[in-house]
């Protein structure tokens, strides 16, 4: 009786396990068009895509580089019409496409576009939402000498790295209802005391991205190319401030 209670236990963790990733690697709706448009090459910028979606200048060797972790339910093409733009700006930029769509599942594959990458000498990481949080752990055990910036788009972390020496900042919306300015504020004490906090006037969860526009359902918003305007402004201006 009791072995047939143990396996009815672990036969039905086993069926949850895999409906919740099931439904993870089913994506939020974003704009197929723009982010086609994004993963096409030209002379300026040079898509590769592979196990990594990157973008690189066409005429120039960067020294500097940005990965990103896309947030949970989250297709790595969202984020490429924000990231192609870094490589525009000369440096490499880097999306990580997560298994399941769940960036807790490959913490470390930072490490992987590192290696991959060994001409880059100075990385930042960043991460949208529940991506972010994944990015925040990775810093933990990152190599300081090489990853020297997390960059916060409408997150936080989970755990504590407010002792680690790394340059951080946060870019978040005052009318996202995911990722609230509350929950923002409530979680100041696990970054460092140097952390820089952006708060972009209402702004909100998803047009940080390239979600589709129906995710957006809050009143009284910036435009979606306003936000992304400032979104990419103050995410340079991090960038251009580190060595």
């Amino acid at each position: 009786m009791l072995k047939k209670i143990v396996l009815g236990i672990v036969a039905l963790l086993v069926l949850t396990i895999a409906g919740t990733l099931g439904w993870m690697s089913i994506p939020f709706a974003y704009q197929h068009e723009a982010t086609a448009a994004a993963l096409v090459s030209t002379d300026q910028v040079r898509v590769t895509q592979g196990d990594f979606i990157s973008f690189e200048p066409a005429h120039s060797v960067p020294g500097k580089g940005i990965l990103f972790y896309p947030g949970g339910k989250t297709s790595p093409e969202t984020f490429a019409p924000l990231m192609r733009r870094f490589a525009g700006q000369g440096y490499l930029a880097v999306i990580v496409p997560m298994p399941f769509n769940t960036a807790f599942l490959g913490i470390g594959k930072a490490d992987e576009v590192i290696a991959a990458y060994p001409a880059i000498r100075h990385w930042v990481i960043a991460g949208h939402s529940l991506g972010g949080v994944a990015a925040a752990e990775y810093v933990k055990t990152a190599d300081p000498s090489r990853v020297e910036g997390l960059l916060l788009l409408a997150s936080y972390p989970g755990s504590d790295i407010s002792q680690l020496g790394i340059a951080v900042k946060s870019i978040s919306g005052s009318k996202d209802s995911q990722s609230t300015p509350q929950k923002i504020n409530d979680n100041k004490a696990k970054l460092p005391a140097a952390t820089e906090y952006v708060v972009i006037e209402n702004a909100n969860h998803w047009q940080f991205g390239s979600f589709a526009a129906e995710l957006s359902t809050e009143q009284g918003l910036i435009s979606p190319a306003g936000q992304a305007e400032q979104v990419f402004n103050q995410s340079l201006a991090f960038l251009q401030r580190l060595p």
